[in-house]
């Protein structure tokens, strides 16, 4: 663990905020928060740092307990535990999904916090009954600026703020949206103006340099905390990139066709699910691969439930889906990368990668929803010959302790392949449309820590929003992906694609 406190940002010292003016907090003792449970090493080093009154950016793998450290502290000081007049919480967690904030509204009362949530997918009267008179409040960026334009959401009573997945709340797709609310926080509680210090943390698996730099104008001297895993010796990644990942899951790849990719999966999550319990996660590219391929997987595994979950589908669908999952009834999830990041899902026991992740730090949190909380778990990359020249960037990317064994076919590229467009085949993975990934030059790396806008493949908009609200970002127009995934179920574009804008963005 690496403990940095970086170049002050203002004159103000940070205190620890208290629980009415002019009166001391009093503060429980945040172990006895934890239960019988043993403190992570991201808990040992944020939870005394947040509970001295710090600003702090945390780096550690999925899994880690990231959610409870930056919870615990402020429930051990009772901010966030009690009621208060209409949509006026102490406590702010921005996330970028529905999902997590769903999940940290969960373990919020669990820990007594009085909690809800702003997303989208849901009528304002759902919203108002969802967030009138919590202390806590988790949302998606979209909504919470909606409503904190309409005044119908005040920060003016805010102590603490959580940017949760901060990497891609700050990437470009959200980096408008989250800088006007942590402005409107500073203004409506005066802390930008030498009042009290809103103390502001941070929290992901991955926190490229330069999008961190951008996180800290909003920090007064932030203390680092950094839990990562060794870097790979030969990596081009900036030195001063963090990537935290699912280090004691077993990391393997297969080499496969288009043809055959689906059959693969289906025989590997047979495997991994024939005991009970546990459950099976499998990635796509694009929303329409994720309804194809879930309605086949349905078909393959006979006695299983395979859940689709993407950005299309309505709110009631999407908890329906979460539903099924905690319960247990459901086994196998089929998703685009809206289930990469920071949901909790109970024993997952393989993850698959039918279509390689669009960069090295979406693999990490992919990979991270297996092997979380000292469990055993396997990372499956399935490979076809088309996405060779994507997986090859991916890798370089990686920490060293999430590669595969490297095998001969995959550094065998055919050019012709990488950029061929074809017409999908109807079984299996559907061939790939021309152009390349963003950010790739023929299979060429990604330098880490550049600045992202979008994830997903073919018919995927750059960068997401909550709630189907799309905004154009200064300084560049609307961009959008040609055309989605061909019939059949297809693994979706890869090879050189037409430049993009870095505006607007769609749901996940």
């Amino acid at each position: 663990m690496t403990r940095t406190r970086t170049a002050p940002r203002s004159a103000a010292t940070p205190a620890a905020p208290s629980t009415s003016e002019g009166a001391a907090p009093t503060v429980r003792d945040w172990r006895a928060l934890l239960g019988d449970r043993t403190p992570t090493p991201v808990q040992e080093g944020a939870i005394p740092a947040l509970l001295a009154g710090r600003d702090v950016i945390t780096t550690a793998r999925t899994g880690s307990g990231k959610t409870l450290a930056f919870l615990i502290p402020a429930a051990a000081r009772g901010i966030g535990m009690r009621d208060v007049r209409g949509m006026r919480p102490e406590v702010l967690v921005v996330t970028p999904t529905r999902e997590l904030a769903v999940q940290i509204r969960d373990v919020a009362r669990e820990l007594g916090m009085t909690a809800g949530r702003i997303t989208g997918g849901i009528t304002p009267g759902q919203t108002r009954s969802e967030a009138t008179g919590k202390g806590l409040i988790a949302g998606t960026p979209g909504r919470l600026k909606d409503l904190i334009t309409r005044n119908e959401l005040s920060l003016a009573g805010l102590k603490y703020v959580v940017l949760d997945e901060a990497d891609e709340l700050l990437s470009l797709g959200f980096l408008r949206d989250v800088g006007d609310i942590l402005r409107a926080a500073q203004t409506q509680t005066g802390s930008g103006h030498g009042g009290q210090h809103l103390q502001l943390a941070m929290a992901s698996a991955t926190f490229p340099a330069e999008i961190r730099s951008v996180a800290e104008r909003f920090m007064v001297r932030p203390e680092r905390i950094d839990i990562a895993p060794a870097r790979h010796a030969d990596s081009d990644s900036n030195a001063a990139d963090i990537m935290g990942g699912a280090t004691g899951a077993t990391h393997l790849l297969l080499n496969t066709t288009r043809d055959d990719v689906l059959n693969v999966a289906a025989t590997h999550a047979k495997d991994a699910l024939s005991k009970p319990g546990g459950c099976v996660v499998i990635f796509c590219r694009t929303k329409a691969l994720v309804k194809r391929r879930a309605e086949r997987l349905n078909e393959l595994l006979r006695g299983e439930i395979v859940s689709p979950l993407q950005g299309n589908m309505d709110q009631k669908k999407r908890e329906h889906t979460m539903m099924l999952l905690r319960e247990g009834k459901s086994r196998v999830l089929v998703a685009t990368d809206i289930a990469g990041r920071g949901i909790d899902l109970p024993e997952v026991r393989l993850v698959i990668h039918m279509d390689i992740a669009q960069t090295s730090e979406d693999h990490v949190h992919r990979s991270g929803r297996t092997a979380r909380a000292g469990r055993p778990g396997v990372n499956l990359v399935l490979l076809i010959p088309e996405q060779r020249g994507l997986w090859q960037s991916v890798r370089r990317g990686l920490p060293e302790a999430l590669h595969p064994p490297l095998s001969r076919e995959e550094t065998q590229i055919d050019r012709a392949i990488q950029e061929k467009q074809g017409q999908g085949s109807g079984n299996g993975v559907g061939r790939q449309g021309g152009g390349q990934p963003r950010g790739q030059g023929q299979g060429g790396p990604r330098p880490q820590g550049a600045a992202q806008g979008g994830r997903s493949g073919g018919g995927q908009p750059s960068g997401r929003s909550e709630g189907g609200e799309r905004r154009g970002q200064s300084g560049g127009g609307q961009g959008q992906r040609g055309g989605s995934a061909p019939a059949g179920t297809g693994a979706g574009r890869v090879g050189p694609q037409p430049a993009r804008g870095r505006g607007g963005r769609g749901r996940r």
